[in-house]
């Protein structure tokens, strides 16, 4: 290393600090990066931290096995130190064959629409849990095309899996294939095919019982005339928020009009659409009830057309997106709770449980009245 120092050389003064090197002369304070960084090392950090080298090695996995409170502090530390593993350490190129990690392969359905905020949501959470217990997965997509699906069966076949874990929305064909490809497959928020004999477990949330709570709820509150605004006719969610609204509002002594019933393709776009076709035929109506997304579709709509929300139309959703939170009126809506449903799928993966004894869990969900219905 060479160093030019101007002027007056000959009252200059050199020490170290840390990794660098430090020249004072003459008034002047020159800082003179040269000497080499050291490595973090995990060491490092279990002496920050005061646990052992092994928990600080789990904690960077984000292993199940440490306790949250311990994860955040190390992860944080760890951050601080600007601790990243060398990327000379990577995998060992044999691993034996006990540490072989569960091999999981996620299958994400969208029938020819981008894939929902909500269903990005619950793939992320299943996703975390998996890979804290030293899980890899493998997400494959599918858009509901016949061509791509025959794609995406080859290649689910080319690759070996221990767990394949289906999510959302697939013709019902294309369900039954898959179901028959891969059974034991373990089906998330989707109910699965009635009186089909193949064998698979399935982890939804009860969304009878959300459709019911939101429906009371804007009884309740003196609503009348709600329109339900629901996803693709004979869409499951669809015929369970259907069935909720048949059976609720005779309840309150309200007959079904069938005309307040209409149906988009669960994204907010196909909402809007359907919610000014709706508002062109003048039929009265004082609430609308459909899941999150859709229902950012009404509130554009309602808004552009002046109705107040919620002094003239209340509106409510069901899925608690963090945007729903973020609207003005804040959105009133049944919260899923993601992780639980996640951390119940993982716990049923790594039980060890027979795949081919069928698993059905539903996950209760939770009211949350915010600004858009009171």
């Amino acid at each position: 290393m060479s160093i030019n120092i101007t002027p007056q050389q000959h009252n200059a003064s050199f020490f170290h600090k840390k990794n660098a090197i430090i020249c004072c002369f003459s008034g002047y304070r020159v800082y003179i990066q040269g000497m080499e960084k050291k490595l973090v090392s995990i060491t490092d950090i279990a002496e920050a931290c005061q646990v052992s080298a092994m928990t600080v090695s789990r904690a960077l996995r984000q292993s199940a096995k440490v306790r949250p409170e311990t994860l955040a502090r190390i992860l944080a530390k760890a951050e601080e130190l600007g601790y990243f593993k060398s990327s000379r350490l990577g995998r060992p190129a044999h691993r034996p064959a006990t540490e072989r990690p569960h091999r999981i392969q996620m299958i994400l359905g969208g029938q020819g629409s981008t894939v929902s905020i909500f269903h990005s949501r619950l793939v992320n959470s299943i996703q975390r849990n998996l890979i804290r217990h030293n899980c890899e997965c493998v997400l494959y997509s599918n858009d509901g095309g016949y061509s791509s699906f025959l794609i995406l069966l080859a290649a689910l076949k080319r690759q070996k899996a221990d767990t394949v874990i289906i999510i959302g929305d697939f013709p019902e064909s294309q369900l039954k294939t898959l179901l028959m490809t891969f059974p034991g497959a373990i089906l998330l928020d989707n109910p699965g095919v009635q009186d089909f004999d193949s064998t698979f477990s399935s982890f939804n949330f009860d969304n009878q019982l959300a459709a019911e709570m939101m429906l009371r709820h804007l009884l309740d509150t003196g609503r009348k005339n709600i329109l339900l605004l629901n996803g693709r006719k004979n869409h499951f969610f669809s015929e369970i928020m259907e069935k909720a609204y048949c059976r609720i509002l005779p309840e309150y002594g309200i007959k079904v009009d069938r005309r307040m019933i209409r149906y988009a393709d669960f994204t907010a776009q196909s909402a809007a659409k359907v919610m000014r076709e709706f508002m062109e035929e003048k039929l009265p109506f004082d609430a609308v009830f459909s899941n999150d997304e859709m229902a950012l579709g009404a509130y554009r709509t309602l808004l552009s057309c002046n109705t107040a929300i919620p002094q003239e139309v209340a509106v409510a959703g069901c899925d608690d997106l963090p945007l729903g939170q973020m609207l003005y009126p804040a959105l009133s809506t049944v919260s899923l709770d993601y992780e639980k449903l996640a951390e119940a799928a993982v716990k049923f993966i790594l039980s060890g449980s027979d795949a081919f004894v069928p698993c059905r869990v539903l996950i209760p969900p939770q009211l949350l009245i915010r600004e858009s219905t009171v």
